[in-house]
């Protein structure tokens, strides 16, 4: 049996189409206050990790380009 392949692949992007329902004003409201504290109280617990997650990652933009060794310029 082979190992597990340990190279990181991008995942492809999911669309998810979520029907929602006709709400009324007021019941539109709660669930939005509901879901702002939800993200909140995920912040305050997790937010320290996900910070760390994303200063540890480095995107290819970020890297400096490749030193270059010759004395002349490319032209």
């Amino acid at each position: 049996m082979n190992p597990p392949s340990t190279k990181r692949t991008q995942p492809h992007p999911v669309t998810v189409t979520l029907p929602l329902p006709m709400l009324d004003d007021a019941t539109a409201v709660m669930i939005y206050n509901f879901l702002g504290e939800l993200v909140d109280h995920f912040d305050a617990h997790y937010g320290e990790q996900i910070c760390r997650f994303y200063s540890q990652q480095q995107p290819a933009y970020s890297r400096s380009p490749p030193a270059n060794t010759t004395d002349n310029p490319p032209f």
